[in-house]
């Protein structure tokens, strides 16, 4: 059974490259790949290695990123 950090690459391609927020990137390894994980979960694997303010500040970046989508 691969686990989420099995993708860490992939996800910070769609992240970085591709714009996506952590729960979209959930919902894309879930249909993709079947992982199941939460947004929680991504950002972890994503922000491993990172220090405690670049983390803070990349669930800023993404708490903002879900608000414009949730404005349309």
């Amino acid at each position: 059974m691969r686990l989420v950090a099995d993708y860490r690459e992939a996800i910070a391609i769609l992240r970085d490259e591709k714009g996506f927020t952590f729960r979209e990137i959930a919902e894309w390894l879930q249909s993709n790949f079947g992982i199941e994980a939460d947004h929680n979960a991504i950002w972890r694997a994503y922000t491993k290695g990172a220090s405690e303010e670049e983390a803070a500040l990349t669930a800023n970046d993404d708490e903002r990123d879900e608000q414009e989508l949730a404005r349309g």
